[in-house]
């Protein structure tokens, strides 16, 4: 079941995800030592790997445009917020083939309204 998100004002239905936040950390090995010797750098930011829908040529075009822009947006999702959110690189949108199709109430045609699935980099 995908959840809805938002990214600034794009609604993107989200049904799967994958959050890290890389640690920078060295191993050291001392000649003549018995072990390693770590040396911490510290963290990046946190990275979320989105994949869902996004309904309409508009908001796809919308992301890409932040994208290209560097353009900081909230990110909504069903937990909270965060403010300053990036997309990093680039903005993955392959058009799904499909007769018609009703998303949160609302009945869309392929005549009218595209649906993409996207996926996409955002850092916080």
């Amino acid at each position: 079941m995908a959840a809805k998100w938002q990214f600034g004002t794009v609604g993107i239905y989200v049904d799967d995800e994958e959050v890290m936040r890389p640690v920078k950390r060295a191993e050291l090995f001392v000649l003549d030592a018995t072990s390693s010797t770590f040396h911490y750098f510290g963290a990046g930011s946190k990275r979320f790997n989105l994949k869902g829908i996004v309904i309409g040529e508009t908001d796809r075009n919308q992301l890409e445009s932040w994208a290209i822009n560097d353009t900081a947006q909230t990110l909504t999702t069903p937990w909270g917020n965060t403010a300053n959110c990036r997309i990093d690189g680039d903005v993955k949108a392959t058009a799904i083939k499909y007769s018609g199709a009703t998303i949160d109430g609302t009945a869309y045609s392929v005549d009218t309204t595209p649906l993409y699935r996207i996926e996409l980099d955002v850092i916080t």
